[in-house]
């Protein structure tokens, strides 16, 4: 790996950080991303950072440029809010309804999850591709995948037992073996399956709320006057 290659992973990085950051004032911008620029100078030149993987891991552990920015912004007061007006931050309820329906509303058989898909397509605070990934992550949430599960899982009926007396005055036992029907899978493959089925939705929903949030908080905030 090359030290270019390297360059550019943290050179994309900045570059994001300032541009999620555009909504503050200059000098808090600038400080802002020399304070993260220098950070991971450091760990480079410690050898923390000194291969593709180790950046990659650096930059994950700071987190997203937006949240970090979102973060700046919440600590910095705004220069240009007038006397006796305050910025009413934008609701992001749709989109914590849309979350909140693909999860547990997904226990309300199809029909919770279906409107909490439609609220995520109907959002423009997610790209295509984290609609995508909160639509398929687990078709009809974990409500739908518990549903599905028992549909196709095996069962079995047990033998069932007759006695008949003959015409010769003879008791015949007749034992008629018990039927499996649906899918069975083994427990090592189905129990992983019904883990993953149940988490995944609920940790894509969490990500997605917080990229919400975090595009929220640039979002032009309109004034509500208080009076003098």
């Amino acid at each position: 790996m090359t030290t270019s290659t390297v360059d550019r992973l943290v050179a994309d990085y900045l570059a994001r950080l300032e541009a999620a950051s555009a909504a503050l004032p200059s000098d808090r911008r600038h400080e802002l991303v020399e304070e993260i620029g220098s950070h991971i100078a450091a760990a480079r030149a410690d050898g923390a950072a000194a291969d593709e993987a180790a950046v990659r891991t650096l930059l994950e552990r700071l987190g997203q440029p937006e949240v970090i920015a979102a973060a700046a912004w919440d600590d910095s007061p705004s220069d240009d809010a007038l006397p006796g007006a305050v910025s009413d931050p934008p609701s992001t309820a749709l989109e914590l309804t849309a979350v909140l329906l693909l999860t547990v509303g997904s226990f309300l058989p199809v029909v919770g999850w279906l409107v909490g898909a439609v609220l995520l397509w109907v959002s423009s605070r997610w790209t295509t591709a984290e609609k995508l990934l909160g639509t398929l992550v687990v078709p009809l949430g974990p409500g739908g995948a518990i549903v599905l599960g028992g549909l196709i899982s095996q069962s079995c009926s047990g033998d069932v037992v007759v006695s008949q007396e003959s015409t010769s005055g003879v008791v015949e036992t007749v034992v008629t073996q018990g039927a499996c029907t649906g899918v069975a899978l083994p427990d090592w493959l189905g129990v992983p399956l019904l883990v993953v089925s149940l988490v995944a939705p609920f940790v894509v929903a969490v990500v997605l709320y917080r990229r919400a949030l975090a595009r929220a908080a640039f979002e032009p905030r309109p004034e509500v006057w208080l009076g003098t």
